[in-house]
């Protein structure tokens, strides 16, 4: 077996009658006639980069049947050129790793075949695989990562069409755009409205009398979701200093949870000889800070006496809020609590 080095550009002639292996058809007389098959084998050699077009090419008169087996060994890169073996192009890829070209004259043209050697690397290049040849089952599980996956337009998902096929849909031509399953198409991209609109930042807006009654569930507006003057009330506590035995304790049960804002006596009846003081206290016995009510003896009917509590004035529905009256002389004194409550 003989060597040809590979140039980087041009021609290298492969010998006619180097390394002949001489077979015989039909007689083992050992003279070869047209029926014979010539042999000749070479090794291709060299590292080289490729400046031009390089070619292993034929010199002489072929005769019918002659066959040529390279065993390429070498290393070359192509550069963007060509390196052919009798006028057949050797792929790039193939240029990489080691084949054998084998290369036989039918009596007109030289038919070449390039055989992958099955000790070289990179025996299958993409120039190899037939159109439609990889099938799923050759695909391993999970290998099919984003950066194989053709591109996409900006904004736009891959879902499963009506057709059971994969198809593409645009999301990202405005902000805020969502998914929906749709019968008829699969999925369908919308812009949010109605009674609500959301941004691309996640936020979402309700629009102005958007929620009616029916879409209240019974019992769901509790006091702090109300406006601060919808949650207030008042309750009204006549207090009589005529006789001693109405003077003295007073307990009255709050309906609700309830905060006391401020407290109003209205004189209905004027206090003579001495001042009528009323002090409240919450369900624990403490007395609500700053509720003090002193009807004085110069005040009169129509007067009115405000306090407003500062502390200890919450209440539960249930607890109890204590009035403790007193007057060193009974008989006069009279008036109309008036408390103003917030509810908790």
């Amino acid at each position: 077996m003989h060597e040809l080095t590979i140039l980087s550009s041009g021609s290298v002639s492969a010998p006619v009658d180097a390394g002949t292996l001489a077979y015989t058809a039909g007689s083992l007389s050992g003279t070869l006639d047209s029926t014979d098959i010539k042999i000749y084998k070479y090794r291709l050699i060299g590292t080289v980069t490729l400046s031009g077009a390089s070619s292993i090419s034929y010199s002489g008169t072929a005769s019918k049947n002659e066959a040529y087996f390279f065993h390429y060994e070498a290393s070359v890169t192509p550069s963007g050129n060509t390196f052919s073996i009798f006028g057949q192009a050797v792929p790039s890829d193939m240029l990489a790793s080691k084949f054998v070209a084998e290369c036989v004259y039918d009596g007109s043209a030289w038919k070449v075949k390039l055989l992958p050697s099955f000790d070289g690397l990179g025996i299958i290049g993409e120039d190899r695989l037939a159109a439609n040849s990889v099938t799923t089952a050759k695909v391993a599980d999970d290998a099919v990562t984003l950066a194989k996956m053709a591109g996409l337009a900006k904004g736009k998902i891959i879902y499963g069409d009506a057709s059971g096929n994969p198809a593409d849909i645009e999301l990202g031509s405005a902000d805020g755009r969502m998914l929906l399953g749709d019968t008829a198409a699969g999925v369908a991209a919308v812009d949010m409205s109605g009674d609500a609109t959301i941004s691309k930042a996640g936020a979402l807006t309700i629009a102005n009398n958007a929620i009616s009654t029916v879409k209240v569930a019974d019992g769901a507006i509790t006091p702090v979701k109300m406006s601060a003057g919808a949650r207030k009330s008042s309750i009204a506590i006549p207090v009589y200093f005529d006789t001693a035995g109405e003077i003295g304790v007073l307990k009255y049960t709050m309906c609700f949870d309830c905060t006391v804002d401020a407290i109003h006596a209205t004189v209905t009846k004027a206090a003579a000889t001495d001042t009528a003081t009323a002090i409240f206290k919450n369900h624990g016995g403490t007395v609500l800070t700053g509720s003090q009510i002193d009807i004085t003896t110069g005040l009169v009917l129509g007067n009115i006496v405000t306090t407003t509590p500062t502390a200890n004035n919450t209440f539960l529905a249930g607890e109890q809020i204590t009035i403790e009256t007193s007057k060193t002389t009974a008989g006069s004194g009279n008036f109309t609590a008036i408390l103003c409550l917030t509810h908790d």
